[in-house]
């Protein structure tokens, strides 16, 4: 599933391809989890695309006032960009009087899109408002494993599992840690942490992928690699189940219970 550095260089190149484009037809091609009508989706058809910006795990496509698309691409979403009108597995195909379309691909059909959505719950994990104070108080009223609690989008939004297991390998601190038991000055670690592998892994992105607006590039990354047996320094990395989901980390994590 795409995370924030995946999504925030797709925002920044879908703003590139389609800023002050007029939408010329759009269609519904699998209603499945699509929550916008198609009615209403039509009526954005001469409306130019002012920016792709997003939030949480989700695209926001901005026609103007009253009239935003969210979307969410889940696990096997893809945004695809040609001349195609129909590409396999379209959910939602946004026509562009340059003549090409932006299809919302999931052969799963899992990938979701609302109209004028309300705003999201949890704080967005590059918020300057996340500060360590607020990720203290966060932290301090959950007893949930660490990493749950950085995965849970009502709380932090954007983190998913692979950037959950880098985060809190370059903060030290383990996955398997209970939130409220991390002292204040591992809090303040995490937080720097957080911004600092999430900008760092969006230059990454553009520098490998300049282009790029579907997939996810992971080959830099320290913790959450497959099949790996150490890590850089020669740590050997373990694995364990968090909430479902298979979590990468080391012994030299330190562990608050």
């Amino acid at each position: 599933m795409p995370e924030l550095p995946d999504l925030q260089v797709f925002s920044r190149n879908l703003t590139n391809m389609l800023k002050g484009k007029t939408l010329d037809n759009a269609v519904i091609h699998t209603k499945q989890k699509i929550r916008v009508s198609e009615k209403s989706l039509q009526e954005l058809i001469g409306k130019k695309l002012i920016q792709v910006y997003r939030e949480g795990k989700r695209l926001y496509f901005d026609f103007g006032k009253g009239a935003i698309l969210s979307l969410h691409l889940m696990l096997h979403g893809k945004l695809v960009y040609s001349a195609d009108e129909n590409p396999k597995y379209t959910l939602v195909a946004l026509k562009f009087k340059d003549g090409k379309t932006l299809a919302i691909t999931d052969f799963q059909k899992m990938a979701n899109m609302e109209l004028n959505p309300p705003p999201s719950e949890g704080i967005d994990a590059l918020s300057p408002k996340l500060t360590a104070k607020m990720l203290s108080e966060l932290l301090q009223s959950s007893k949930a494993k660490i990493k749950t609690l950085l995965m849970d989008q009502q709380v932090i939004g954007g983190i998913g599992n692979a950037y959950a297991d880098e985060i809190l390998y370059e903060a030290g601190i383990s996955p398997l840690s209970i939130a409220n038991k991390i002292p204040e000055r591992e809090v303040q670690k995490l937080q720097k942490a957080i911004k600092q592998v999430l900008e760092s892994a969006e230059k990454q992105i553009l520098k490998e992928h300049p282009n790029i607006i579907h997939g996810e590039v992971r080959d830099f990354m320290k913790v959450h690699i497959k099949n790996a047996n150490t890590d850089k320094k020669g740590n050997k990395i373990l694995q364990t189940k968090i909430g479902g989901r298979t979590t990468y980390y080391t012994e030299q994590q330190e562990v608050f219970k």
